[in-house]
């Protein structure tokens, strides 16, 4: 009797880690359990390993890993990681669809970031379309500086082809404590289709607002209308790694980035704010 029992416990026991294995694959979430403008996020890359680079994204794939680049401890897993310096080329490469930017009319893009070099690019994509600033391909956020001294600041740049637009290129910036060396801080670049208003946030603080306008100074631009993507880099300028641009200043980061997300609409104060709340209470790896 019980020889019986005993198999009958042993089949039950593995009914269920048969059952648990199959939970465990249901509850993987694309989004990373952050809930919020879940159905705008069209891209989200947790940068945990070379095998688990992309989570979400249709059509973005992972290409290689470059120079002194690795994956490391992050916000929250894995992230990548520069053990060089802001001159040693080091990068992740993601292939991604030309429509990866030229889809977007107003958009997000959100990185953590922690940077130990004072500059570098966090995250950019290039583009090869004709009448592409060949320093600067289709969107990127870096750091710009250059000493201890001046500190560091947090740039971005979106590339729009709209001929009514009264700038193509835009540079919202800021400089603070926030973005110093040896941290971690949450960036965050918005445009508003609505407001025609470009936006900076660091850790949930707005620290930037600009309007974006047609010719004149008039009317809003509105549905803006980016390049073509070519390819996706962490860690590198795309210009700078594909050989369109020659400035030598566009460095590679010395340092850490990890969960990059991408939105199709420029996220509200608010959502930004319950975006870093949100990631700040699923991190572990933020001492």
């Amino acid at each position: 009797m019980k020889k019986y029992l005993f198999l009958i416990a042993t089949a039950v026991a593995a009914l269920a880690i048969v059952s648990c294995k199959k939970d465990d694959t249901k509850k993987v979430d694309p989004t990373g359990g952050v809930d919020v403008a879940t159905a705008n996020l069209v891209a989200y890359f947790p940068l945990n390993s070379a095998t688990d680079a992309v989570k979400l994204g249709e059509g973005v794939t992972f290409d290689k890993i470059a120079g002194k680049a690795k994956f490391g401890v992050g916000v929250r897993g894995g992230c990548y990681e520069s053990t060089g310096t802001v001159e040693e080329e080091a990068y992740l490469k993601l292939n991604v669809p030309a429509t990866f930017t030229s889809s977007l009319s107003s958009f997000t893009l959100s990185a953590w970031v922690y940077q130990t070099g004072h500059r570098g690019g966090v995250f950019s994509v290039g583009s090869t379309d004709e009448g592409v600033d060949p320093n600067w391909g289709a969107m990127s956020m870096f750091l710009d500086g250059g000493n201890a001294d001046d500190g560091t600041m947090l740039k971005c740049y979106y590339n729009n082809t709209n001929p009514n637009a009264k700038w193509h290129g835009f540079f919202p910036g800021y400089k603070g404590l926030e973005v110093a060396k040896d941290q971690w801080f949450h960036a965050v670049l918005t445009y508003n289709e609505n407001t025609s208003k470009q936006a900076l946030y660091v850790n949930g603080v707005q620290v930037f607002e600009g309007d974006v306008l047609l010719e004149g100074g008039g009317a809003g631009a509105g549905k803006i209308s980016l390049f073509n993507a070519s390819s996706c880099y962490v860690g590198a300028h795309a210009q700078r790694v594909s050989g369109a641009s020659a400035e030598t200043w566009l460095s590679y980061l010395a340092g850490k980035v990890d969960e990059v997300r991408l939105f199709n609409k420029g996220l509200s104060a608010n959502e930004v704010q319950a975006l870093y709340r949100a990631e700040v209470a699923a991190a572990d790896g933020l001492d």
